[in-house]
């Protein structure tokens, strides 16, 4: 089917999808709210992202995937929106998210809900808020996902890593584990543009007949030295995409190189 029919049925369905998701939360919450009133619905988060994931045709392929338990606080580069159910959907969590989806109508108020922790990068008095959420839920035993270059980009050189969530898991003494996302087989080819709007943007993803994202998990680890660890990440994030890239071009150069040897000949 086109792209345009994948929209029509998709975007209906995953609204629907996502509502019932949201509504189940909110119901678990008042049931529960006796017993666990402060964790987080992370598992029907993950259901969502997983459901989601099917819905719009996205193929999560896990490069490793090692033994031992998962890190209470996850850490990843940022490509754009998929690397939200594509994580979402092996790690039960709560996402460290923009402002900008605090102010969507009636979802920004559902993802609140939820748990998540809303940060304005230019807002010091936002940032300071987002550091009381992450203290929050690392210390509930929530486990939670951040983006800590702060922003997206497709290319494989990353920008800094922000160390407030790092100095919080020292401080806990909380596992940390580092997630490796790539976009298949062009990571451009779905990158997010902070400068056009989110709407037409989601459109193109549902109209996309299928995605494929790879997910490289590294052993979770304590830290001790927060603003090193977040350089140590930064680099070995930013090290697997280049290795990514230079394994990905060299049977192409191996065949220019056949080809001219064969010429030579």
């Amino acid at each position: 089917m086109g792209s345009w029919l994948r929209v029509l049925i998709r975007a209906p369905v995953a609204l629907a999808f996502t509502l019932a998701v949201h509504w189940c939360a909110r119901l678990r919450g008042v049931l529960v709210y006796w017993r666990w009133w402060r964790r987080r619905p992370t598992d029907l988060i993950s259901l969502w992202a997983r459901g989601l994931a099917w819905i719009m045709g996205v193929r999560v392929r896990c490069r490793s995937r090692p033994e031992g338990p998962m890190g209470d606080l996850i850490v990843a580069n940022h490509m754009g929106f998929l690397d939200v159910p594509a994580l979402g959907s092996l790690f039960p969590a709560v996402f460290v998210i923009k402002m900008e989806m605090r102010r969507v109508l009636y979802f920004g108020s559902a993802l609140a809900a939820q748990g998540h922790v809303f940060v304005d990068r230019a807002s010091s008095e936002s940032r300071r808020s987002a550091r009381e959420g992450v203290r929050g839920v690392l210390e509930d035993g929530d486990r939670l996902v951040v983006f800590p270059e702060g922003g997206a980009s497709p290319e494989a050189l990353r920008p800094p890593f922000k160390p407030f969530c790092f100095h919080e898991a020292a401080r806990q003494g909380k596992l940390v584990q580092a997630c490796v996302i790539d976009y298949l087989p062009d990571r451009k080819a779905l990158r997010w543009d902070t400068g056009r709007g989110m709407l037409p943007q989601l459109v193109e993803l549902l109209g996309r007949r299928r995605t494929e994202i790879s997910l490289e998990l590294l052993p979770a680890e304590r830290i001790a030295d927060p603003d090193s660890a977040a350089q140590r990440y930064h680099d070995l994030i930013e090290g697997r995409l280049l290795e990514y890239d230079r394994l990905a071009s060299r049977p192409t150069e191996a065949a220019k190189d056949d080809h001219a040897t064969q010429q030579a000949a």
